[in-house]
């Protein structure tokens, strides 16, 4: 018989030991993890059983089993529209989310869906519908011809978001809405993405995605949002990522880990990371340092 989860994880030299004790006074208790999906839970081609060289592992996957064995409510926290998050939430047996970068709150998969995006006008049709007819979408592609894209086939199919891809300057995107009477609108980088199409400057080697969403949405309102309806202390609640913008959930769990991809593709989080005493760094990228810091999380019920 193979080694559990926690076993095989007590092999694993950790390079920067992590303050139990500290840990402990911080999160005494978890009853839910917030988890990013792609290139923190899963990894390359959005794969639960690949690790970041592309070889197979089923530690993501053990580790999930320990959530759903010990009761703790996995929450994902993405990019990813409703529907595509209730397939995922369906194979892995979760049952709450958060959807569209924090615009949609789902429970009991689908059974209840809430909308988080402040005072944003809420018509007949759906968010998405409203921003396409504001020309807010149409504002930006223009300004950034060349550099701005929709993010095919990703941005189809949305209720909330608009999604694209390219290389821009997010804070002067928002300053463009600002100065343009779309100020209920923001900009949000949602990372690093694989180039699609020819239409981009050949010259950008550096893509991200792009969501244009309301501006109270957001991963961190969901999440308070979420833990105010249901009730549940902060000081129970992990939160595990993989980019600068899953920072600002930091200040909505008692406890935030990144994995170690997100320093190796945005080094300059190390500098961010020091203003948050609750954030932490694991050994191993993508979904072994999700299982990393999930199993470091349940070890402690056996100390």
């Amino acid at each position: 018989m193979g080694l559990s989860l926690l076993d095989r994880l007590s092999l694993i030299d950790i390079i920067e030991p992590w303050p139990a004790e500290v840990i402990d006074i911080m999160i005494p208790e978890v009853r839910v993890i917030y988890s990013d999906v792609d290139g923190t839970l899963l990894g390359p081609g959005g794969c639960l059983f690949k690790d970041s060289n592309h070889n197979f592992t089923s530690l993501p996957a053990q580790a999930i089993l320990e959530c759903h064995l010990h009761n703790i409510d996995v929450v994902l926290v993405s990019g990813r529209g409703r529907h595509q998050l209730h397939a995922d939430a369906r194979l892995l047996g979760f049952k709450n989310w958060v959807s569209e970068l924090g615009c949609q709150l789902v429970y009991n998969m689908g059974e209840v869906v809430m909308l988080n995006v402040g005072d944003f006008p809420v018509g007949p049709d759906t968010i998405w519908q409203t921003i396409k007819e504001s020309g807010a979408p149409d504002l930006l592609l223009k300004k950034y011809k060349g550099r701005l894209e929709y993010h095919y086939p990703w941005s189809e199919n949305r209720e909330c978001t608009h999604v694209f891809r390219g290389s821009i300057d997010v804070e002067e995107a928002n300053l463009l809405l600002e100065d343009t009477n779309f100020g209920r609108l923001k900009v949000l980088d949602n990372g690093r993405v694989r180039r699609k199409s020819d239409d981009l400057d050949p010259e950008i080697l550096d893509i991200h995605a792009y969501h244009l969403l309301p501006k109270a949405s957001g991963k961190a309102s969901a999440v308070r949002k979420d833990r105010e309806m249901r009730d549940i202390p902060k000081n129970m609640c992990a939160a595990i990522g993989d980019s600068i913008s899953d920072l600002e959930l930091a200040e909505e769990v008692g406890i935030l880990f990144l994995v170690r991809n997100a320093v190796t593709e945005s080094p300059e989080i190390l500098d961010m990371v020091k203003n948050y005493p609750n954030v932490f760094l694991t050994k191993e990228p993508m979904g072994l340092g999700w299982a990393e810091a999930v199993g470091f999380l349940i070890r402690r019920l056996y100390r």
